[in-house]
């Protein structure tokens, strides 16, 4: 249905590295699929929005610089290599994914590897998103 006037409202989000959580809780899930997310207050996001209107979340990179500046709308997929040491690479996907309810939205990392379940050490880097709302008419 298209409607004249339509309301949106962008809010930036900055999760920093140590802000990020991770799914696993003991020991024994380990090998569980885990993954990193992040969790913030939305109050934009009221029961009206989550029934009638519409939230979209985009990964925001180099922001400040207007040559390199980009937008992923989420999920935002980017297959990867990495060299380990000399000649050896290792090859894996990270995906950055978007969920939301009534007053919140997390975000969620994970990579194809899940080499974060061997190295603890591994966690992902601060990001930048941008939640935009579409408000009901």
């Amino acid at each position: 249905v298209e409607q004249n006037g339509t309301t949106l409202k962008t809010v930036k989000v900055r999760v920093n590295a140590d802000e990020w959580s991770y799914t696993q809780q003991g020991a024994g899930d380990q090998f569980n699929n885990n993954y990193f997310y992040a969790v913030v207050d939305m109050p934009e996001i009221t029961k009206e929005v989550f029934d009638r209107g519409e939230v979209k979340a985009y990964a925001v990179f180099n922001r400040q610089n207007s040559t390199n500046a980009r937008k992923h709308l989420l999920p935002y997929v980017l297959h990867k290599e990495e060299e380990v040491s000399m000649g050896e690479w290792v090859y894996f996907t990270e995906t950055y994914d978007f969920t939301y309810g009534i007053g919140w939205a997390e975000f969620n990392f994970r990579t194809s590897d899940f080499a974060y379940e061997d190295n603890v050490n591994i966690n992902p880097p601060a990001m930048e998103f941008d939640i935009v709302i579409t408000y009901p008419q």
